[in-house]
């Protein structure tokens, strides 16, 4: 039944946070996802901890970290997850978790969607620049059949972006419930 719990959460992080579609952003216009807790757990005890949650999610520690500082309380992870996406199959992405006594941080900002047909791409502000582009289109169509379909797009579009807002928040939720 805890497992359930636990499954139910995790997926429904995803929903809790998604913006209707839009992908979160910084002050510069950059991908941008973050979280933070505040397990009982001296500095060393969450490193330590935030390493397992690695090894555990991405399988080979080795890897997945990129850059790690234990002194410091640094850990950065490039890695990927799988999508639910019309153009890519999985999301490419950087997440720096910086630990102290009580608290971390973590933040996702380099995000690239990858396809077995092409090259990796970068998942930017533009995603969220075509969809309000279509949302001011169907507002200026006046023919039924092309703002129909004009808005069946703009769900095809959304449904992507919550898609990677899903996977990204879904993986923060996970590292949140493996610290407490």
């Amino acid at each position: 039944m805890k497992y359930l719990a636990s499954l139910l959460i995790l997926f429904s992080f995803g929903h809790v946070f998604a913006q209707d579609g839009y992908l979160p952003l910084d002050a510069d216009k950059q991908i941008h996802y973050s979280d933070s807790g505040q397990p009982n757990l001296s500095k060393d005890e969450l490193f330590k901890k935030t390493q397992d949650w690695v090894g555990k999610t991405f399988g080979n520690y080795q890897n997945a970290v990129t850059f790690e500082d234990p002194k410091a309380g640094i850990l950065r992870i490039t890695s990927y997850v799988p999508l639910i996406h019309a153009r890519f199959a999985y999301a490419r992405f950087d997440l720096t978790i910086t630990v102290s006594d009580n608290k971390y941080d973590a933040h996702i900002t380099t995000l690239d969607g990858v396809s077995p047909v092409h090259s990796p791409e970068r998942i930017s502000a533009k995603e969220n620049e075509t969809i309000s582009s279509q949302e001011v289109l169907i507002k200026a169509e006046n023919n039924r059949k092309k703002r129909a379909e004009l808005e069946e797009e703009l769900k095809l579009l959304k449904a992507d972006n919550d898609g990677i807002n899903t996977a990204m928040y879904n993986l923060l939720g996970s590292l949140k419930q493996f610290t407490n």
